[in-house]
């Protein structure tokens, strides 16, 4: 964020129509030339035609206003720059000569709000209430207020989306200039969902693993706009972030996406896109550094994400992982076992290890301490279940244990527990997967039993009263939550990988006890099985959202890979945090027409209807298609035509590509970038499965004896490939998509590459 908020309002109103870097530069620092360029592009299409007498507003903020109402402030002169070409500055008190008056605040920030509040109590509200009021006075006067500091920058962007602008993940869309009025409102509005979480870190290249705070600062801005109040960081045991020493042992070690490696070459696809490195990293991160330098770049990495999303009204939540440790830990621990995770990257319990090992109780509250004296600043600890549960052995002890403190046994028996588990449907893993979860989460439910409420672990450090998280319990244990929680508590809910899977086992929602404890859901934008094929997911999120607000759960938590083509998604979900009658089509409809203009509604109306019924087809059939992972290609090498299922998503793939033609023709100037994105992404998905389509017939052929054959069809697959990276790296926007063709190159387009030379010279099958 620049010191001129003029120049923050130019390159966010901007960002969107123009997607990729020029020649030879880096997406990350070339966006700010690309920023601006656009950025003058919209500001002379929406000059004012015709010459009328200079307007004066007023826009009034206390003089002792927090910061966040200070940034509230300059933001509301930006869009009065930008949509009206006016030239205002925050100021403390109205000159005479205003013509129109805006009071940015609450009456207890802002005298001047108090002052014309004196007869008009404030409302009664939450303190995520907005407030947009016009005023009796002899001047046209307005309050944009919140009923808190992050409110009131709600507020103001309410307030610009009722002036027309709206808002994408990566920039705003502006409508034409025109002369300032100031608007007849009188609107008090509270979110029906309170927690709009969005997460970051994560994992993979793919990921936000990948982003450094520069590309972290605009997603953020947007999200504030969007209205999302919290950001999880949800940070793995093999990253560099905490940097944890027990017992005289301390790590020595720390990576990057499991510790895969991307090297950039001058002979990949968009090399055009990447800077003069040797590998794709994170740009916050010192790549080859020694552990330390990498562990106090990593911390300093988290603390400025938490900074940022405080600075624009946002919580931090920040996942712990109390039973998995870096592996140079394993002498502490005896029986351990490697995780069951991509690259097995740390250590965890054995199955039989007792529910109070001295060893692993004092791991675990180092980890603890550790965390919350390294982010004081951090406002909830989310405990999570790891994702295949290896320490379940003594889980009729734990609940024994449990149900004596807490009377758990009352609510549900245990039998039952483990018998509607065994029962779980359509379960990825099957019933003895389903069943190996309950127990290992009620061994982890009463081990952090012990170490926060029996043990105290956090008494001394410098975040005693940090609230937790319970995240991803197995849902045949969601009864009995509200009674295990500790005061002040949440739940953050995982039913399934994709939210198709979700919305046909929706009931499973009901056993949540949201109206006892505040309670989430995570939404999947975009599943990593799945993978980098383009996603849309609204429809049954929309589903899900109905659930949710009927049921009286809390709110949401993003999970994605990839964002840009969830701009039609986040959209909905902002809007219906806050909104029972918004639907996915009406939101969709009000996008396209500001971005695109009306004639191009139809067509991308089009465009996503198919992206999302192919998406949700592929949540089906397509678990770990493209996951991003050595041999996420190769792995398609195999005789026998291609699926039916995948011919059919190509198809549907295809129909979405020729609407995206048509809307591109009917585009306003302006609204080219958005249609073209969408372009690239399906030639993008088309492309990558006429490759495996092709690899499927190469194995044919070679099965058959067929060598000329086999040469010809793996030289098709490649063909494709580069075809298909190519039209994505034509629109790619962000370092998911640098780090989407990062790995694309490494595990598709070189290994297609290589076996195209290998049969050239006669080589043996793969």
């Amino acid at each position: 964020m620049g010191a001129d908020p003029a120049v923050h309002g130019l390159v966010n109103a901007a960002r969107w129509p123009e997607p990729r870097a020029k020649e030879g530069t880096n997406l990350a620092s070339a966006s700010a030339a690309v920023y601006v360029a656009a950025a003058l592009c919209l500001l002379a299409v929406s000059a004012p035609v015709s010459a009328e007498p200079a307007q004066r507003v007023a826009v009034v903020v206390g003089r002792r206003a927090p910061e966040i109402e200070r940034f509230a402030a300059d933001e509301l002169c930006c869009y009065l720059r930008e949509l009206f070409g006016l030239d205002s500055r925050p100021t403390h008190r109205a000159p005479a000569s205003a013509d129109a008056i805006l009071l940015v605040g609450g009456p207890a920030s802002n005298p001047a709000v108090q002052q014309a509040l004196a007869d008009a109590p404030w409302p009664e509200t939450s303190d995520q209430a907005i407030v947009l009021r016009r005023l009796p006075d002899a001047r046209p006067t307005m309050l944009v207020a919140g009923s808190s500091p992050r409110a009131t920058l709600w507020a103001v962007y309410a307030l610009a989306e009722h002036w027309g602008v709206r808002f994408l993940l990566h920039g705003d869309v502006l409508p034409s200039r025109r002369r300032f009025r100031l608007p007849d409102l009188d609107l008090v509005q509270e979110p029906l969902l309170p927690i709009r979480q969005w997460r970051v870190v994560n994992d993979f290249a793919c990921g936000p693993e990948s982003w450094g705070i520069a590309d972290y600062r605009p997603i953020l801005d947007q999200l504030a706009k969007l209205r999302f109040n919290r950001v999880f960081l949800s940070t793995w045991t093999y990253q560099p972030f905490l940097d944890l020493q027990v017992e005289g042992i301390r790590r020595t070690h720390a990576t990057l996406w499991y510790d895969y490696h991307y090297p950039i070459t001058d002979d990949m696809i968009g090399r055009a896109l990447f800077a003069d490195r040797e590998e794709f990293w994170n740009p916050d991160l010192p790549r080859g550094a020694p552990y330390e330098e990498l562990a106090a770049a990593g911390e300093r990495h988290l603390h400025a994400i938490m900074a940022h999303a405080r600075a624009r009204g946002m919580q931090a939540a920040m996942s712990v992982a109390l039973t998995e440790f870096p592996p140079e830990f394993a002498p502490l621990l005896p029986g351990c076992q490697q995780v069951q995770q991509l690259g097995a990257m740390g250590i965890v319990p054995g199955p039989d290890t007792p529910l109070d090992d001295p060893a692993l109780t004092k791991l675990a509250a180092a980890v603890l301490q550790t965390t919350v004296n390294t982010y004081p600043e951090v406002d909830y600890l989310v405990l999570g279940m790891p994702e295949f549960r290896q320490w379940s052995g003594a889980y009729e002890q734990a609940w024994r244990a449990l149900d004596e403190r807490y009377g758990i046994a009352r609510t549900r028996a245990l039998s039952d527990v483990l018998q509607a588990a065994a029962n779980r449907p359509d379960y990825p893993g099957g019933a003895d997967r389903a069943v190996q979860e309950v127990k290992g989460d009620i061994v982890a439910l009463y081990f952090y039993d012990r170490l926060i409420r029996d043990l105290r672990v956090l008494d001394g450090t410098r975040r005693p009263d940090v609230r937790f998280v319970f995240n991803s319990v197995a849902e045949e244990l969601f009864p009995i939550l509200a009674q295990i929680a500790p005061p002040g508590a949440e739940t953050m809910n995982f039913v399934d990988y994709t939210p198709a899977r979700i919305v046909k086992r929706r009931d499973a929602l009901r056993r949540v006890p949201a109206r006892e404890i505040p309670s989430t859901l995570i939404y999947t934008l975009h599943d990593d099985n799945v993978g980098l094929l383009p996603q849309l997911a609204t429809g049954s999120l929309h589903e899900l959202t109905k659930d949710l607000r009927d049921q009286g759960w809390a709110g949401f938590s993003t999970r994605y890979w990839l964002i840009a083509d969830h701009d039609p998604c986040v959209a909905y979900l902002a809007r219906a945090a806050w909104d029972a009658s918004a639907t996915p089509e009406a939101v969709y409809r009000d996008q396209i027409a500001a971005a695109c203009g009306e004639a191009a509604v139809a067509d991308m109306l089009t465009v996503f209807r198919e992206v999302e019924a192919t998406t949700m087809q592929l949540e089906w059939h397509g678990l770990g298609l493209t996951f991003p992972v050595p041999g996420m290609m190769m792995q398609h090498w195999a005789a026998g035509p291609m699926s039916a299922e995948l011919v059919a998503d190509r198809e549907g793939y295809r129909r979405a590509l020729q609407a995206a033609e048509r809307a591109h023709a009917k585009a306003t100037a302006a609204g080219k970038g958005y249609t073209e994105y969408w372009i690239g992404r399906l030639r993008f998905g088309i492309g990558y499965l006429d490759a495996i389509e092709a690899l499927h017939r190469a194995a044919t052929a070679e099965a058959g004896g067929k060598q000329e054959e086999t040469l010809q069809e793996a030289r098709a697959a490649l063909t494709a490939a580069t075809t298909a990276l190519e039209a994505y790296a034509g629109v790619a926007r962000d370092r998911s998509d640098l780090g989407a063709l990062a790995v694309m190159n490494e595990y598709v387009y070189r290994p297609l590459r290589a076996k195209v030379a290998e049969l050239e010279k006669g080589g043996a099958a793969p």
